[in-house]
């Protein structure tokens, strides 16, 4: 397989060049480049990864149509987008930060974080259960970020609809696919979303990371 890696940020860039270094992989081209920009590599791909952008996107849909230019028709395509109810902890502290006019600096990360230590805050205090919430840019990351959509199932549904796209399969561990198959035994590809969509509403936290989650285009 030959790999091209593209990246807005430089220093995320350098990072990889110096771990393709270090393990001696030969087969990674690195881009520094805006996803939006992809179809100056001139390249059709066979399969692409893009997982925690597009939900960073002012306009997520217009990504996906890049990406998708770029895609072979037999092509496989990964996609990791938010899950609005696996990401309520983080809206609630996302409100709670825009009420209290927090800014993503030093200072106003450390109030924050204390105010969720504090525990007096009960609407915020489950945040504390959040493993990035522990370092102050992973924190920028999960609370402060600039732009975040959150994605329901019914939402992934007609967004693979209206780009012609099939859906695959999430990635899950067996242990959540054991209890969907308790619920939907007449699934056995495990590619209904209207199931899975069900099985969300009872389990909210089953996509607490993301949605991860294979797509391929249509034959129509």
């Amino acid at each position: 397989a030959q790999v091209i890696a593209i990246d807005l940020s430089l220093s995320s860039l350098s990072y990889a060049k110096r771990r393709i270094y270090e393990l001696g992989i030969e087969n990674v081209e690195l881009f520094q480049m805006d996803i939006l920009e992809v179809n100056l590599l001139q390249k059709k791909f066979d399969l692409i990864e893009c997982s925690g952008v597009l939900h960073h996107m002012e306009n997520p849909s217009t990504g996906l149509h890049a990406l998708l230019d770029v895609l072979k028709e037999n092509g496989f395509l990964k996609l990791g987008l938010y899950s609005r109810s696996g990401r309520m902890d983080i809206i609630k502290g996302r409100e709670y930060i825009s009420t209290n006019n927090l800014q993503p600096n030093n200072e106003d990360i450390r109030r924050f974080r204390e105010d969720v230590f504090s525990d007096n805050i009960k609407e915020i205090s489950n945040l504390s259960n959040w493993g990035d919430f522990y370092t102050m840019s992973e924190c920028r990351d999960l609370c402060f970020h600039t732009k975040e959509h959150q994605f329901t199932i019914k939402q992934i549904k007609e967004i693979l609809s209206l780009h012609k796209l099939k859906f695959l399969g999430f990635l899950l561990p067996q242990s959540v696919k054991s209890i969907y198959r308790k619920y939907f035994q007449e699934d056995k590809k495990q590619t209904n979303l209207q199931n899975w969509a069900k099985l969300e509403e009872k389990h909210p936290n089953t996509f607490r990371e993301m949605y991860q989650f294979w797509v391929c285009k249509t034959k129509n």
